[in-house]
């Protein structure tokens, strides 16, 4: 008689049997005393989502510490929200974003068309890196509309970051009029001679 070997399923935890593991295994190292002081962070957390599609987002979402991306291939994003430092935000639908300019040197420069012109530019290093070894900030990110959110990260994180982590130093940015240029904008400089029109 031939045995049969039963079929076995295995799916991922979800990201909520994911938070109740964590909260088992930290209540019973904490018992036993190895664990050390507790510490606060602050997290980004969209507003503007009711709790069912913060739910969604954080199943379709993942990120490194410079920003945000929709794990799906072929997912694309609304919109591309800047987080500053200071804590506010400035989010830009991603049908404005027009030509995106890569200079290794001065960082990631983007192109925002509506009722007025904004120029966004990122700052930080390995901007064009592969992360979690799937997306990149620049190609495999923001030219297929998958990266949600960008921020600043602060000094301690800049500190901390390995050599070939993504960072994000600072963002910049401006708006003029469609028949203006920005005047006397030192972070341009790098670029000038490709976002000036030609006479």
């Amino acid at each position: 008689m031939s045995a049969r070997k039963a079929a076995t399923k295995s799916a991922p935890p979800t990201h909520a049997e994911g938070d109740r593991i964590t909260t088992v295994i930290r209540a019973e190292l904490a018992a036993k005393g190895a664990l050390g002081q507790e510490r606060e962070f602050t997290a980004w957390v969209p507003l503007h989502l009711t709790g069912a599609q913060r739910g969604e987002a954080e199943e379709d979402e993942d990120a490194c510490g410079a920003f945000g991306y929709l794990r799906g291939v072929r997912d694309r994003s609304l919109s591309l929200e800047f987080r500053f430092a200071n804590g506010n935000s400035q989010a830009f639908p991603y049908s404005w974003l027009g030509p995106i300019i890569y200079n290794p040197s001065a960082g990631l420069l983007l192109r925002f068309v509506g009722d007025m012109i904004h120029l966004v530019l990122i700052e930080g290093t390995n901007l064009n890196t592969l992360v979690n070894g799937g997306t990149s900030l620049y190609d495999r990110g923001l030219q297929r509309h998958r990266v949600t959110w960008v921020r600043e990260m602060t000094r301690h994180e800049l500190e901390k970051a390995g050599e070939r982590e993504v960072t994000v130093e600072h963002i910049h940015t401006v708006s003029c009029r469609p028949d203006e240029e920005p005047k006397e904008v030192a972070w341009l400089e790098p670029f000038r001679c490709l976002i000036s029109p030609r006479k």
